[in-house]
């Protein structure tokens, strides 16, 4: 299973964009299965995959970065790879994501877990002792006064140092594990390559962008100034795209791999675990805004026993159950439901993010109607296949099963909201990704 990070379905030509983004990935599709409709349990890294390992949503605020509200929100929790791993599956998570760190519990049932965060190479090089006085000294007393952001953007900017790991540099242990694992494996691979900031190698650039510097530097203006972006709309896009083309290439030097090693026949699923907005809703980035730029992504399926294309709305809750089909298991994760032979009976799904201040937002669709509760705004309604980005409010007008859905949703949730638990102020614990998630945004 291979994740995007960041990646919304209507930038892909699979899904009908019109630039070539990803051509490795229309190769893929065009023999494989294609779900048209497929929704993220919520936004957010860490709440998406934690409904996508979990098979149900999950009791966390995705804002919050305290690694003891997570550890807690998944204790009670079985996640696919300790399903995988009892029925003697041999399991590999290889990532850069610091939201998804072992610290806050994700690595139980791999055996070999690869969450790198401090192992790329930089200006100052890769000492170790070094990286100890990042984590331990230096880093902890900049962002007591909540300059942790500047300063590692500062230095990306000064040093051309990049924000994320690039996936060429996960690649030596993908090959290893592809190449040495026991069978029965299952490999999971999330390419941060694709979360803002967005700079491919150059040789991916098929369309203009800005330069590295420039790139940074903008980036992080507009996570404070999400006014920006509208203005720098199309620099914005077009260095998403850029990037886009740098993740497919992944794609195509995996099946290379996978060819080598008598693999291509191996189930092979590609999704996302959120999209961005580019602007189009005055924002920058995942904001948990219910629209379609952050829930609706991609997911493709090859040698599953199926083709085609889905076009009912799915949601990635029952992804687990979906794997654990094909692995073989009859055990199942959350509901019973699969993606492939035993799908839902609602002709909606429901997405879901919980605020810190004791409230949810959610919305439901049908994939023609949207309906949406957000806790500041109140209810919206849109009819997709008529307006994209969802501009035209159109309440009143919408079925009202799909409110229906969202008010029921709202209220079998909100008794699980954690509430107080949470502590945004609690940084003792972030020894380990304190750069990590400064460098993508999610902590000053």
């Amino acid at each position: 299973m291979v994740s995007f990070d960041s990646v919304r379905a209507d930038h892909l030509p699979v899904y009908g964009y019109d630039r070539d983004t990803t051509p490795y990935l229309s190769s893929i599709a065009d023999e494989g299965l294609v779900f048209e409709h497929s929704y993220v349990p919520g936004v957010g890294t860490p709440t998406s995959f934690g409904g996508t390992f979990t098979g149900d949503y999950i009791n966390a605020v995705q804002s919050c970065t305290d690694i003891p509200h997570w550890q807690q929100a998944l204790q009670d929790r079985t996640l696919l790879s300790e399903v995988l791993s009892k029925h003697g599956y041999y399991c590999g998570g290889i990532h850069a994501n610091g939201r998804l760190h072992r610290d806050y519990g994700w690595n139980r049932g791999w055996e070999a877990y690869g969450d790198y965060q401090w192992a790329e190479a930089s200006a100052e090089g890769n000492n170790e002792w070094w990286g100890d006085i990042k984590k331990d000294v230096l880093l902890p007393a900049i962002q007591k006064f909540g300059l942790g952001g500047q300063a590692i953007t500062t230095r990306n900017i000064i040093f051309k140092h990049s924000a994320y790991t690039p996936w060429e540099s996960l690649w030596s242990d993908i090959t290893e594990f592809v190449e040495t694992a026991p069978e029965p494996w299952f490999l999971w691979v999330l390419l941060v390559d694709t979360h803002h900031p967005w700079y491919s190698p150059k040789k991916y650039h098929e369309w203009d962008q800005p330069g590295f510097r420039k790139s940074h530097l903008w980036n992080w203006l507009m996570r404070y100034h999400y006014e920006w972006a509208g203005e720098r709309h199309p620099e914005i896009v077009n260095a998403y795209d850029n990037e886009l083309r740098h993740a497919d290439a992944f794609l195509e030097s995996l099946d290379d791999l996978l060819a080598s090693t008598g693999n291509s026949e191996v189930p092979f699923i590609l999704h996302s675990d959120h999209g961005d907005d580019l602007g189009e809703h005055g924002r920058y980035g995942h904001a948990p805004t219910m629209y379609d730029t952050v829930i609706r992504v991609p997911l493709i399926m090859r040698n599953v026993g199926e083709t085609g294309r889905v076009t009912r709305p799915i949601t990635h809750l029952d992804l687990p159950n979906t794997i654990l089909r094909l692995a073989g298991s009859d055990e199942r994760l959350g509901s019973d439901h699969t993606l492939i032979d035993n799908p839902r009976e609602e002709e909606f799904v429901i997405i879901e993010n919980m605020t810190d201040d004791g409230d949810l937002m959610a919305a439901a669709t049908d994939g023609e109607w949207k309906v949406l509760y957000h806790p500041e705004s109140g209810w919206e309604a849109y009819h997709r296949p008529s307006d994209r980005f969802e501009q035209n409010d159109r309440l009143g007008d919408h079925p009202q099963d799909l409110k229906r859905a969202v008010v029921q949703h709202r209220q079998n949730r909100l008794p699980n909201h954690p509430g107080d638990s949470v502590n945004e102020e609690d940084k003792s614990d972030l020894r380990n990704v304190r750069e990590n998630l400064a460098n993508l945004g999610y902590i000053d």
